[in-house]
């Protein structure tokens, strides 16, 4: 796969997500929609992976889905942030080293997860509780 020429005088080609593949593929044709299996050999991944990734951005609300097909969403500014926020994040990554670098730094975040719910997190469960009563109450 051809790449940048500004890539290439930086050396190295970052290693890019297959969401990453999969979203630049569906954009550049977006008239069109693919197969899982379409759009895995396109972008040289694994079809499993591949349909994994596909949820993903599907929940995302990235990509839309019918039969076997998959194409772009039409909200293009969605996408279009999605890209931005995806390329914060490489930035980041560059200048300051990945958030997690390795597997015991990941297990001592999860180690440092608290007990209990954020205050924001319980005020909106019991807010979606409350809003939950007054419907059920105006149904009867």
């Amino acid at each position: 796969m051809p790449i940048d020429i500004e890539e290439f005088e930086d050396g190295e080609e970052a290693e890019r997500t297959t969401a990453e593949l999969i979203i630049e593929f569906l954009l550049e044709n977006r008239d069109a929609a693919f197969t899982r299996s379409e759009i895995a050999t396109a972008i040289d991944r694994n079809p499993n992976t591949v349909g994994s990734n596909l949820s993903r951005l599907k929940e995302r609300g990235l990509v839309r889905h019918r039969k076997h097909h998959w194409a772009l969403t039409r909200d293009l500014s969605r996408v279009a942030e999605a890209i931005r926020f995806s390329d914060l994040l490489s930035t980041l990554t560059l200048e300051h080293g990945p958030l997690i670098a390795s597997e015991e730094e990941a297990e001592a975040w999860a180690d440092a997860q608290p007990d209990q719910l954020h205050p924001s997190e319980t005020d909106n469960k019991e807010q979606s509780g409350e809003n939950r009563a007054a419907q059920q109450s105006s149904d009867h």
